[in-house]
């Protein structure tokens, strides 16, 4: 289930000052890791374990902070300035069904691991094809049409809700198994003070702690 990613098709047509995405892609990407993870646990008979339980909080909370974001901080401001709304109103479509999915999985994880097994692997499916669409369709209108200062302030909105404490976890979280390229880039990106942080307390802290893992035995 998980995505190889390959740079050269990520190349889009942009303004002079483009917009770097490249952040969005290492989220759906940890997003798509940690439900490969969750599906190779369960179908292990990992579950409901401390482990799978503490990931599968942290996989919710992240991907609500990030969807309640692009729901207050891109597709409105997007909304004003496309001729066309069907992509808008597919990713609203496709958020609700996630939430419909989520729910399953919360439900699933208070009974037998082959049935968490097959809503996580549902769940899997759909958020995919939803990172995907958003990439192919919605991420190119967003390098349209939204401005530097507007793309900085839905990576504000996210950081906003999660606080410093929610970003101690959030970093290691997102860069937990990710190639050398993607930790590089995103550490780029970060304050000097942030990339100190991670290195230093964040990471080893998130590295003792309850977490999902591949093989579901390691």
């Amino acid at each position: 289930m998980s995505r190889t990613k390959q740079p050269a098709a990520r190349t889009r047509s942009a303004p002079a000052d483009p917009i770097d995405v490249s952040f969005m892609y290492a989220v759906h990407d940890a997003f798509q890791r940690d439900l490969d993870r969750l599906v190779a646990m369960a179908d292990a008979g990992d579950a409901p374990g401390a482990a799978l339980r503490a990931g599968w909080d942290r996989f919710t909370t992240f991907l609500q902070v990030h969807h309640t974001a692009e729901d207050t901080h891109l597709w409105p401001v997007l909304a004003g300035r496309v001729a066309d709304g069907a992509v808008l109103e597919q990713m609203e479509d496709e958020h609700n069904a996630l939430d419909r999915l989520l729910d399953g999985v919360d439900a699933a994880l208070s009974g037998p691991a082959p049935a968490l097994a097959a809503r996580a692997a549902e769940l899997a499916q759909v958020l995919t094809a939803h990172c995907d669409h958003e990439e192919e369709l919605a991420l190119p209108l967003v390098q349209k049409h939204l401005t530097k200062d507007e793309w900085d302030a839905f990576g504000a909105e996210q950081r906003s809700r999660l606080g410093m404490g929610g970003a101690a976890t959030f970093f290691p979280w997102l860069l937990d198994g990710a190639p050398d390229e993607t930790r590089r880039k995103v550490l780029g990106i970060v304050p000097p003070p942030v990339r100190l942080l991670y290195r230093a307390v964040w990471r080893p802290r998130y590295e003792r702690a309850p977490r999902w893992q591949t093989p579901a035995s390691a």
